[in-house]
């Protein structure tokens, strides 16, 4: 899900291309994939947010756009304006309807890319894989004309270039925000700089970077396979973009990186969000690296850019991850006895002890829990770091306050190798901050960064390695919780006081009304945005326009039907849900399809299976759905398998089939108003039986309703007299949408009344759906839980998982051993005065930096002389600024 504002920058993003374009010789179409947008062609609210904003910004109207229905959902397309000219940009929406579709990233990207290979290039005979590429990005980046330019001028210089990315820049506020700001900064200035040079950038981010369709073409059948064991799991779903990548170079393209091409994305602020997002990145870096290793030999011959000199770089690259949690804890130790002057041993044993009882932390307690801990150990550590800088800063005055008859006595170095290493650490960022100018000020955030390097390379490591079971994404979720009957025995009261007393150690269950405004919100699978740009060189004989092409023909509405549909808008509280119901049964000509995704409530007998009615354990089913409070259709809509369970739902499969069912209902969404009466708000929300138990606490107007926002789950039980499960439920999402809807409330609201005119509904043509349906039965269709490898895929990962886990604890445990040994010979094995323990860890990492400062260097100067190729100079009269635009 995206804010309004990262909305918004994308869109301004897309209108700067639209207009440089106009005039330029590269056709362009942008395209926005919205995973989880509709439900039986019901649009969410961020979609309507997402139209609200492009009619202000890209000055559509939502009222006519074209509107397709198609075998993953529905799709809306406009044509852009262009100024001076009408060569305007095709803008479409895919609004991905995830009981059609897979969802996640990686199948939106999939549709995408199958979409323009399969279908827009076939559209134009002139078109051609080798000259044609897809720009990828987020729904929140913000991006100017020159930056794709500059990305396109990578690609047509070389065409054994696969993929370009660009210089990314993290936005927001906060300490978190300033960490990440010197983090990408340094990824960029070293890592992507020297993967570049010595062989191929491994990781082109989807937030933004142009693919090559001939290069798209030959991974694109392997990228669109199944997960299948533990291991793909890591690369095909935690990072669909880095293996993307890698099957890029096993297939012999190169990726590189352009520092002339920039962009800006929206980071996490939260310290949650951030780790979950980095959860995914751990593990998918590592899984990947392990695979570009393994198949080292295979790729050598077919990438002729990946040397032996590459493969070494990872090799230490990954060893050095592997080993990043007990160097963190070396280099505390050291900073530590000369701030402190705390004992080695002492030191060690300590941190051991705390990383060993965080990863049983992380191995048997709730997420939430780890992530309270994680914060906890990152002060502590950030606190440590900063004794740690005041100790080095200190060793380092008395080496230069060092007596120079005593050093020609000890005949040592005037100073320590680790003075040296951090004086060559300054002076290399130093001069990578001059070449980089316009970056320097962010050399500042590299405090915060110093600070949180154990949080980063110790506690993040251990939280990622010891939840690579977890399969959900993480970030930019909408969490929904339920509100389970709890019954009222004396061990559950124990158990409950108990959990009340350790309250540290256990999840708390929210039940006031300000907590259930964000656990009993409709529960909305995670809404990811995509978009994709073409570009193309164009001629004089091109084809129309993708909207043009697929201008389809008007649903003709006889005025019967618009009656009904008149008669249906009446009711305000389902009109945008009967509406797209009713269209949507006109495009399938399935009768039972058409019943399944009717809007009309309906009771649980009527919903329950036509089969098995009339019969003595159905009778008892229902008796048991109406005592919880699930007497229709609005309350089952919100029903989860804990709560099937409590009305007597034992079976897997009986289970199974309902979740199904209650996944097609309609989400009976309460929109955010405050009513004259109670009546009429009860009547809404469809609890009207409960009118007397309102009025006997004297709550029957608008003021008196006020009471209400206070009101948790025991004060309804105990002063409204409502005891049923599913009545609670509603009745506390109802509470929190009492209140004055906001001004962009009430802009969704008329935009959605206008996006739903039944008069410019479209059906789709006939090759474009076809397209769609085969692309869907290919590969898109929604595997069954049952069917599937849900349970193997869980225990492959729990054993995946318990081998990293010892991988890295072997790893870092002889790693240790080998340090204290050369310590404890430091006497016979001393190396320019200093101990040997110190010198491998420093010559290990220098090595790195050497090879990542030289290559900085080296691509400092290809970018320069890309930055004076793209100057503005005069060419027999003429400014040579620009080839793909008209970038005024």
């Amino acid at each position: 899900m995206q804010a309004d504002y990262e909305m918004k920058q994308l869109l301004e993003s897309i209108q700067g291309l639209n207009l440089a374009q106009a005039k330029g010789n590269r056709h362009f179409e942008a395209h926005v994939f919205f995973d989880g947008a509709v439900k039986d062609r019901n649009p969410t609210e961020f979609v309507l947010q997402l139209v609200s904003l492009a009619e202000t910004v890209l000055g559509v109207e939502a009222e006519f756009s074209t509107k397709n229905a198609t075998p993953y959902g529905i799709s809306f397309s406009w044509k852009l304006k262009a100024a001076d000219s009408g060569k305007g940009m095709a803008f479409r929406i895919h609004l991905k309807d995830n009981l059609k579709v897979k969802n996640k990233k990686r199948w939106s990207q999939v549709m995408y890319m199958s979409y323009v290979l399969d279908f827009l290039l076939k559209q134009d005979e002139n078109a051609s894989e080798e000259d044609c590429f897809v720009l990828t990005t987020d729904a929140d980046v913000r991006f100017t004309p020159d930056s794709v330019e500059a990305l396109l001028d990578l690609m047509t210089r070389d065409n054994t270039v696969g993929a370009v990315c660009a210089r990314t820049h993290p936005l927001g506020s906060g300490p978190l925000v300033w960490y990440q700001v010197f983090e990408y900064a340094i990824g960029h200035w070293f890592q992507k700089a020297a993967e570049h040079v010595i062989g191929s950038v491994l990781c082109s981010p989807g937030c933004f970077s142009v693919y090559r369709c001939r290069a798209i073409r030959d991974i694109l059948p392997q990228y669109a396979t199944n997960v299948e064991h533990a291991f793909d799991f890591l690369t095909k779903d935690m990072g669909e973009d880095r293996w993307f990548c890698t099957l890029l170079v096993q297939s012999g393209w190169r990726i590189e990186y352009c520092a002339a091409s920039e962009n800006s994305t929206h980071c996490p602020e939260d310290f949650d969000e951030f780790f979950k997002q980095r959860r995914r990145w751990v593990a998918s870096t590592l899984a990947n690296l392990m695979l570009l290793i393994k198949e080292w030999s295979i790729i050598s011959k077919l990438n002729p850019r990946v040397s032996i000199i590459f493969l070494v770089y990872q090799m230490i690259i990954l060893s050095a991850t592997l080993i990043g949690p007990s160097s963190v804890i070396l280099v505390v130790t050291g900073g530590l006895k000369y701030s402190w002057n705390i004992g080695v041993t002492t030191s060690v044993v300590l941190q051991v002890l705390v990383t060993v009882g965080y990863a049983a932390t992380c191995l048997l307690t709730s997420s939430k829990t780890q992530l309270n801990v994680a914060k906890l150990l990152t002060f502590l550590y950030a606190v440590i770091m900063s004794a740690v800088m005041v100790g080095a800063a200190v060793q380092i005055a008395n080496d230069f306050s060092k007596d120079s008859d005593t050093v020609i006595n000890k005949a040592s170095f005037p100073i320590s190798i680790t003075t040296l290493y951090l004086g060559i650490m300054v002076g290399i960022f130093f001069i990578t901050g001059i070449l980089h100018l316009w970056e320097f000020v962010y050399l500042l955030h590299g405090v915060w960064f110093f600070l949180c390097i154990p949080a980063g390379y110790l506690v993040l490591m251990i939280y990622s390695i010891s939840n690579i079971t977890d399969r959900s994404w993480g970030t930019r979720e909408v969490k929904t919780h339920s509100v389970r009957e709890v019954n009222k025995s004396w061990q559950d009261s124990l158990t409950k006081a108990f959990k009340s007393f350790f309250f540290c150690c256990f999840k708390k269950q929210l039940t006031s009304a300000t907590s259930s405004t964000q656990t009993e919100l409709p529960q909305t699978k995670t809404t990811t945005m995509r978009t994709m740009s073409l570009g193309r060189q164009t001629t004089t004989q091109e084809s129309q326009s993708m909207v043009d092409e697929e201008q389809p023909t008007s649903l003709k509405i006889s005025d019967f039907r618009y009656e009904v549909l008149k008669t249906l808008r009446r009711n305000e509280r389902f009109s945008q849900q009967a509406l797209f119901s009713y269209f949507n049964a006109v495009f399938d000509d399935n009768s039972e399809d058409e019943e399944d995704t009717e809007n009309k409530v309906r009771t649980v007998e009527e919903w329950l299976p036509k089969e098995s009615r009339d019969t003595p354990a159905q009778h008892e089913l229902v008796k048991r759905f109406k005592e919880h409070g699930f007497e229709n259709t609005i309350f089952i809509s919100r029903m989860t398998e804990k709560e099937l369970k409590d009305v007597g739902v034992k079976s897997a499969g009986l289970k199974s089939f309902f979740m199904e069912n209650i996944k097609r209902l309609p989400d009976y969404e309460i929109q955010a108003f405050v009513p004259k009466t109670v009546d009429e708000w009860l009547d809404n929300i469809g609890l009207g039986i409960y009118k007397e138990n309102f009025k006997k606490e004297q709550i029957r107007i608008a003021k008196d309703m006020e009471v209400l926002k206070s009101f948790s789950r025991s004060d309804i039980e105990r002063d409204l007299n409502i005891k049923k499960i599913g009545h609670i439920k509603r009745l506390l999402y109802a509470i929190s949408k009492l209140r004055n809807p906001t001004e962009a409330e009430m802009k969704l609201i008329e935009v959605g009344e206008r996006l739903n005119k039944p008069v410019q509904v479209k059906l789709s043509n006939k090759d474009g759906f076809e397209f769609w349906d085969n692309l869907r039965n290919f590969c898109l269709i929604p595997q069954s839980t049952a069917y599937g490898l849900e349970k193997d895929l869980k225990e492959k990962l729990g054993d995946l998982r318990n081998a990293w886990l010892m991988v890295f604890a072997v790893s870092n445990a002889l790693w240790m051993v080998l340090i204290f040994t050369l310590a404890n010979q430091g006497q016979l094995l001393s190396v320019a005065g200093s101990n040997p323990a110190g010198l491998v860890v420093l010559v290990l990492f220098s090595f790195v930096l050497l090879i990542q400062f030289l290559a900085m260097i080296l691509h400092r100067i290809g970018t320069l002389t890309h930055f004076l190729g793209r100057a503005p100079y005069r060419m027999s009269g003429e400014f040579n600024m620009s080839w793909a635009f008209n970038d005024r």
